[in-house]
């Protein structure tokens, strides 16, 4: 059986409305409350800032989810077996009265045990992610921050998990 691989990207179409904009608000509030001495200006471009991390993740060219014959990464948590997802559900999430399309997945074991760090694991509290872990043990993937669609991606999530022999 030959490799297959699905990269899901994310949406990039607004990354300069939520990054380079509020780090250029951040630079000239910063600097100009330094020198006219308002230490609120400066306080305001730190949110600014913070902001802009929120959404660092859309400057990166990592993909949001890589999908392969061995399993699924996700960027910021790592990588998972299929052997290790017992089911892939579709889902919604409810965001500011909004329905959104998501991924459920289901895991064999506790999180820790399935998942194993690799070089796009890291612990950024401030950042967008799309994924959510829930209280009975599953996560769910959001979708929306995704440039594929979501049928095409519950699609591919459906051809690897169901080729787990």
């Amino acid at each position: 059986m030959s490799e297959r691989v699905f990269l899901a990207e994310y949406d990039k179409s607004d990354v300069a409305l939520r990054v380079w904009l509020p780090l250029g608000g951040a630079a000239i509030l910063g600097m100009g409350g330094l020198l006219i001495g308002l230490p609120m200006l400066s306080l305001l471009a730190a949110a600014l800032t913070l902001l802009a991390l929120n959404s660092w993740p859309l400057t990166r060219n990592v993909p949001a989810l890589l999908l392969t014959n061995k399993g699924l990464e996700i960027d910021g948590l790592g990588k998972v077996s299929w052997r290790n997802i017992t089911r892939v559900d579709s889902g919604v999430v409810n965001i500011r009265d909004k329905k959104r399309p998501a991924i459920d997945l289901t895991f064999a074991s506790a999180l820790p045990e399935v998942f194993e760090a690799n070089e796009t694991t890291r612990l950024r509290p401030w950042e967008i992610r799309i994924y959510k872990l829930r209280k009975d043990g599953k996560m769910r993937l959001d979708l929306s921050r995704i440039e594929d669609s979501p049928e095409e991606l519950l699609e591919a999530f459906r051809h690897f998990h169901a080729g787990v022999s």
